[in-house]
């Protein structure tokens, strides 16, 4: 299965509430292209729906690296901080996502809706 094929099949997974598939399918991923930052976003959307927060965190940091000035990565480092009970770090992330991007939505969709 190609690169591709496999991120496409986590993001499936993800939506299908199947997050820690996603992550066994996703951590290959990122191993072969480290600088996929798409992957890297998935893969943390995927530890924050297991409720994995510390390798969600880390997957979140290495986003921010990838892609620095992208407020929706500050806020879900954030956010995940918030979930950890680590507030005031999470507030600095909060406010830099605010400098970065203003009209973001300050609450990501990290795990999939429910359903009507």
């Amino acid at each position: 299965m190609s690169l591709y094929d496999r991120f496409r099949r986590a993001e499936e997974m993800v939506a299908n509430r199947h997050p820690r598939d996603a992550v066994r399918m996703l951590s290959g991923v990122v191993e072969e292209e480290p600088g996929h930052a798409a992957a890297w976003e998935l893969l943390g959307r995927a530890y924050f729906a297991a409720a994995l927060l510390e390798p969600a965190e880390q997957a979140f940091r290495r986003l921010i690296d990838l892609e620095p000035t992208s407020g929706w990565a500050h806020v879900a480092l954030g956010l995940t901080l918030d979930r950890q009970s680590r507030h005031r770090e999470g507030a600095v992330y909060h406010r830099m996502a605010a400098v970065l991007d203003p009209d973001q939505d300050r609450r990501p969709r990290l795990v999939p809706a429910e359903e009507s």
